[in-house]
């Protein structure tokens, strides 16, 4: 209140803003000059008070602080280490935590120059603490601690302006006790106006002079994906050993000259004294850095000691105990005086030695431990020593002579036409019932179009007159135009009717003319649920008469119709395999490929074999059905074929924008809410209050929530139950999710009970081609997840992006599909005009190896680039050609881009060629069943969620590896189902984060992945895959084996890991890892084990998943792997380097392994690697039962020596 009085400052508003989504924030709205003065003032009047004041900065003046304050967290770190002379500000600035229902909160502690509070908000813990660190920044730019552009001053000037502000003397670092109590000494105020320059680098003491390759303060402020780094651990801008030591070198600093001697210096002349201190003004701040850099120690009493005497003129010894014993003596007529002559002499001494830079400030950590640093990084150049125990090196030895090998074949050859592999006599298969296909003779079409043109009568045509559709009075023009056109695109409005209607009139018109039987259609859907729902709904229509003419075959489920007028509803991917068997689709009539407009890549793919395949069938007729794309250019890429437009009938639809809902729930307009062009972040909170409301406000009906991905999700699910709490039984609440099994999604068609309110809560997958009749209300989040590649770093990026306008319609046609509905769009009303018309193609933004590999199936005569030129949207040359150079690294292809006999083998299984892979070489190496597991895995993640790390450590036992917990928990999910105890089961997948659908989804995943292993002639029968006896499962225990075939299959997906790395700021880190791969330096990401493991048995990893974040290459998946398993299983080239007595052996193709041993185990070692690559070699050119007994025996030899190899040690880690 004095304060406020005496400087007239004007009234301070105290207020707190209402409604679920506003911060709970106080406003003091006065001038910070004003408040400044005020404290002042209120220091002089009342100095035994203690101030602690809390400002918190409202969100709308958020994005202008961070403008002003684009690097806060830095800047504060900088200006309180200037001041007290620290390298580093942690005990000064405490972040606390604090999650809000919708958004985090960081309350930042200041403790010097006085104790403030301020508050930071953002919807990730990164963003509340900058929010937080820009507004304290504001703060200390009123008290005048920064310049007008945010310049730092001198340490000195900030002791006056701190002792301006109040601030106590136990504030200050512990060398401030040595300062006169009358104040700094005309030495200090000498040069205690000298500001640092704008351009100067504003950083931490502890930065020294890092070089500016490892300097990068954009991704320290840069926003981190959740679940990937926490805020202090930064590590994307670490760096390992050997590197700094090179950059270091390059920097050509003054290597610091060896003080072993110590040094004694007496009292000098008092000239040289003041010149010393002229040139090092603050002379114990600047030895206190240093030793607390050097040392990484937070006190400097048992390293720099002053010991001062005399009566009028003072004599001080200062004593320093780094880097070896030193005095220095020096005189003057009070005590500081003296003290900071013997420090600038000090100082002095310490520059001639090369530790201290040319602008006076300390070198980096890293640069103080030079020696050590050295020493680490030739351990990391060592190569690693591996002895082999005296007994397999017998075995080994004794195998050769009975098997001797070529030592100078590292990669030996098999011709093609050395293949023993049982061939089909060139037989088709039939595209509707997967069998052989046979055509029917001219008796058999007469007479089965005969019964189905009665079948057809008896049916009757009220059905048609009971469920027009806005399609219905086309029907002529649609099929006239399919009649004489090869191809046809029917644009069709959401809700016409296309997708179930027009099959049927094809079907119709066939029977009616009486060639029902030459009738067999296919339709493609884009995903499995539509295929499945589109197909049940059009049985339903046909009649109990018609229903078994139509069928559908997806994934891990079919049930095909009978050829002869029939309608094979599929996914898009199981044409594509059916075209292997059947490359011209004969006995098929019409192709439907519908939602053409959504341009996956499967889709893009089957438009160039379709066009293709119209030479080789010209009586085939192809169907493009679109609602919303660019039909012009499906119609150009066909050769101008005709476009038939079909307009469609929605019930109206209300739409409301962000602005309108907020409005609704009572909330307040903020710029939490305006998003720019590049964010899209989700509020989880925001949605589930809007289906709230909606529940308690809105007509009756179905509520359909669209949401970018599993985890939101989950995350509304969780959220809608816990709030409904013991109303939940008046809810119906579906997620719709790929992770869902078939059975569990269909529930989302059944109307609920009366009085149940049904939510369902889905990805895009519920966007298209599926009509839930009891929607009425839609709300559209406005983003989905999107897939991203650089092909830089060679790593995809799941991305949550915004949808583009397409999307945005027909989300909203899904309320007014059977009644008037209601629309609510999670985005501004102005973002709609900025969204593009159509989403990028699939095929422009994912890695192409799956589609080179399918392209050398369908079309072997052709380049990966030729073939993908045909693309409606052809891929970048360079995208297309990596992917060919990855597909020969692996040897799926060979230099000449034809398929390799590997190649050939693991085209038939439907996965990525990398895990496709590790199968086949699993079924030769006799350890396939966890393999298979592990595959699927990959491909779904059996846990609630990823980061479950406590409980996959539990798993993984001492494996090391995130694979193996995956076979552990597939096997433990197996064993309580045999128990049948539904409390057992549910314990079980509580204790162990796990999701049971997902374990039912593996369990259909191995079974297929078990049918394509058949096909490929790698097993006798699909159930040897799963069974222990088998032949192909007789090492399936041996877990260091698993790894190694895993190993084996991703390569070159190997981490080295090296011991020591240096962060941003200088810091040495000599028990930290760094992680290299051939491409370049990596991080492991939460969700691996490995990242938390203290102690790793071995130096190299393996792992499937890498994902880009913020500049960063993160790996989500890792297993640890025997060094002999990399050279023994991998099919690259090997060096050896051989002196008759000592022996290295090294990876050509990189540096990630060098071991090292006598010369007569590396060349036994050597010579049975090339016969394990035989053995592989061999196998692949066999049926696996065809294999003789006695080349089975002899591998059956082979891979004991490898087990037994496998179970030595791995070699001293950083030897």
């Amino acid at each position: 209140k004095i304060g406020l009085r005496h400087h007239n400052i004007r009234t301070a508003v105290l207020g707190q803003t209402k409604g679920p989504s506003s911060p709970v924030s106080v406003y003091r709205q006065w001038p910070m000059p004003e408040l400044v003065t005020c404290f002042s003032s209120f220091k002089q009047g009342y100095t035994s008070i203690k101030m602690a004041f809390t400002f918190s900065i409202a969100l709308s003046d958020s994005r202008d602080l961070l403008k002003e304050f684009p690097q806060p967290k830095n800047l504060l770190n900088s200006v309180i280490g200037r001041a007290l002379g620290i390298s580093h500000a942690r005990d000064k600035l405490v972040y606390i935590h604090t999650n809000g229902p919708r958004k985090k909160k960081v309350t930042l502690h200041i403790k010097w120059p006085k104790n403030v509070e301020v508050e930071g908000y953002g919807t990730k813990k990164i963003d509340a603490e900058r929010q937080a660190a820009a507004a304290a920044c504001q703060l200390f730019k009123g008290w005048g601690l920064l310049g007008p552009r945010n310049e730092l001053f001198d340490a000195a000037k900030y002791r006056i302006l701190a002792d301006q502000l109040g601030c106590p003397e136990d504030r200050w670092c512990p060398e401030s006790r040595w300062r006169s109590k009358s104040g700094p000494s005309l030495a200090d105020l000498s040069t205690c106006w000298r500001r640092v320059e704008p351009d100067d680098s504003i950083q931490s003491m502890e930065q020294g002079r890092m070089p500016k390759a490892i300097r990068r303060e954009e991704l320290e402020e840069g926003e981190l994906e959740e679940g990937e780094l926490e805020e202090g651990e930064l590590e994307e801008d670490t760096i390992d050993v050997t590197d700094y030591l090179s950059m270091a070198q390059n920097e050509a600093r003054t290597p610091a000259r060896d003080m072993r001697g110590g040094a004694s210096v007496e009292m000098t002349d008092d000239n040289n004294a003041i010149r010393a201190l002229t040139q090092f003004p603050l002379p114990k701040n600047l030895l206190a850095q240093v030793i607390q850099i050097a040392t990484s120690s937070s006190t400097v009493k048992e390293f720099m000691q002053f010991r001062t005497v005399g009566t009028k003129t003072k004599i001080c010894k200062l004593t320093l105990r780094w880097p070896c014993p030193m005095t220095f003596a020096a005189k003057g007529r009070r005590k500081v005086e003296a003290e900071n002559k013997a420090a600038a002499l000090a100082c002095q001494k310490l520059k001639s030695l090369g530790l201290v830079d040319k602008n006076n400030n300390p070198l980096s950590h890293a640069m103080y431990n030079m020696t050590s640093l050295r020493e680490l990084g030739e351990n990391q150049r060592r190569p690693c020593h591996i002895k082999v125990p005296e007994a397999t090196l017998r075995k080994i030895e004794n195998y050769l002579n009975h098997f001797p090998v070529d030592s100078r074949e590292s990669r030996p050859q098999i011709a093609d036409d050395m293949m023993n592999l049982s061939k089909e006599s060139g037989a088709i298969s039939d595209a509707i019932t997967g069998k052989t296909y046979t055509p029917m003779s001219e008796g058999e079409e007469v007479c089965l179009s005969q019964n189905l043109l009665a079948l057809w009568k008896r049916r009757g045509s009220s059905w048609l007159e009971s469920h027009q559709l806005p399609v219905d009075p086309h029907k002529d023009t649609i099929l006239s135009a399919i009649e004489q056109n090869p191809v046809v695109v029917i644009a069709g409005d959401t809700g016409c009717g296309k997708t179930t209607r027009i099959p049927q009139l094809l079907l119709e018109r066939y029977i009616l003319e009486g060639r029902g039987a030459r009738c067999n259609v296919v339709i493609t859907q884009p995903r499995r649920i539509s295929a499945i729902s589109v197909a049940q709904r059009v049985a339903q229509e046909l009649g109990p008469n018609m229903r078994k003419n139509v069928g559908y075959q997806v994934r891990l489920e079919s049930k095909p119709p009978a050829r002869g007028g029939a309608l094979l509803f599929c996914t898009v991917g199981i044409l594509l395999r059916k075209l292997q068997g059947n490359p011209s689709l004969e006995g098929v009539s019409h192709v439907i490929v519908d939602e053409v407009h959504e341009r996956d890549v499967n889709t893009d793919f089957l438009l160039i074999l379709l066009k293709g395949i119209q030479k080789l069938n010209p009586d085939l007729r192809l169907v493009l059905m679109s609602a919303t794309g660019d039909n012009q250019r499906f119609s150009q890429y066909f050769g101008d074929c005709p476009v038939v437009k079909v307009p469609g009938f929605m019930y109206p639809v209300k739409e409301y924008y962000l602005e309108e809902i907020l409005a609704k729930l009572g909330r307040h307009r903020h710029r939490h809410y305006e998003q720019s062009d590049d964010e899209c972040v989700l509020d989880l909170e925001l949605i589930t209050d809007l289906v709230l409301q909606i529940d308690a406000h809105g007509d009756p009906g179905g509520i359909l929530c669209f949401l970018p991905g599993w985890q939101e999700i989950k995350g509304v699910q969780q959220r809608l139950l816990e709030t409904l709490g013991s109303q939940n039984s008046r809810y119906l609440v579906l997620p719709v999710h790929s992770n869902i099994p078939m059975m569990d999604q269909q529930n989302i068609f059944q109307r609920p009970p009366p009085g149940v309110r049904k939510i369902v809560l889905a990805t895009n997958i519920a966007e298209t081609s599926i009509t839930i009749n009891d929607i009425v209300h839609v709300v559209d989040s406005g983003s989905h997840k999107e897939e991203r590649y650089d092909l830089r770093t060679k790593v995809s990026c799941l991305e949550t992006v915004w949808v583009s306008k397409s999307n945005v319609v027909q989300r909203r046609g899904r309320a007014g599909r059977c009644q008037s509905g209601f629309a609510y769009h999670l985005f501004p009303h102005s973002r709609l005009d900025k969204m593009p018309t159509f989403q990028v193609p699939e095929i422009l933004r994912t890695p192409l190896e799956n589609l080179v590999v399918q392209a050398k199936i369908h079309m072997p005569e052709k380049t990966a680039v030729e073939f993908l030129s045909k693309a409606l949207d052809s891929p970048d040359i360079k995208a297309v050609d990596e992917a060919v150079i990855l597909l020969q690294e692996i040897g799926v292809l060979d230099q000449r881009e034809a398929l390799t006999t590997l190649g050939k083998r693991l085209a038939q299984i439907s996965t990525d060629p990398r895990l496709a892979k590790a199968i086949v070489l699993a079924s030769i190496y006799r350890c396939l069943h966890p393999l298979l597991i592990i595959v699927s895995c990959l491909t779904r993640d059996p846990f609630s969620s990823s980061l479950q790390n406590r409980a996959k450590a539990i798993l993984s036992r001492e494996s090391g590896s995130d694979h193996l917990a995956f076979v552990r928990a597939v096997a433990g999910w197996e064993e309580v189902l045999r128990r049948r105890d539904s409390r057992a089961r549910d314990n079980y997948l509580q204790d162990y984060f796990l999701y049971a659908p997902s374990l039912r989804f593996i369990n259909g995943l191995v079974k297929q992945f078990s049918e394509n292993i058949y096909e490929t002639f790698l097993v006798s029968a699909p159930s040897d895959c799963t069974m222990p006896s088998a032949a192909c499962n007789q090492y399936s225990e041996e877990e260091e084996l698993v790894k190694g075939v895993l190993m084996a299959g991703l390569y070159p997906n190997l981490i080295q890991v090296r011991q020591g790395k240096v962060t941003r700021q200088g810091k040495f880190k000599p028990n930290s890892y760094s992680y290299r791969t051939k491409a370049g330096t990596v991080l492991l990401h939460k969700s691996t084990i490995n990242r938390q493991a203290s102690k790793l048995y071995s130096r190299w990893l393996t792992y499937f998943m890498a994902v880009k974040s913020n500049g960063g290459v993160f790996v989500r998946d890792s297993s640890q792997v025997h060094p002999l398993a990399v050279l023994l299983m991998t099919d690259t080239d090997i060096h050896v380097r051989d002196d008759g007595w000592r022996a290295t052996v090294s990876l050509t193709d990189s540096d990630l392994l060098v071991l090292e041993g006598d010369s007569y185990t590396i060349r036994l070692l050597r010579d049975f690697r090339v016969s394990l690559s035989k053995m592989v070699e061999t196998c692949l050119c066999y049926e696996m039962s065809a294999i003789p007994g006695d080349l089975h025996h002899q591998h059956s030899q082979l891979l004991d020596i490898l087990v037994d190899l496998l179970k030595g040690p791995p070699g001293s880690f950083g030897a």
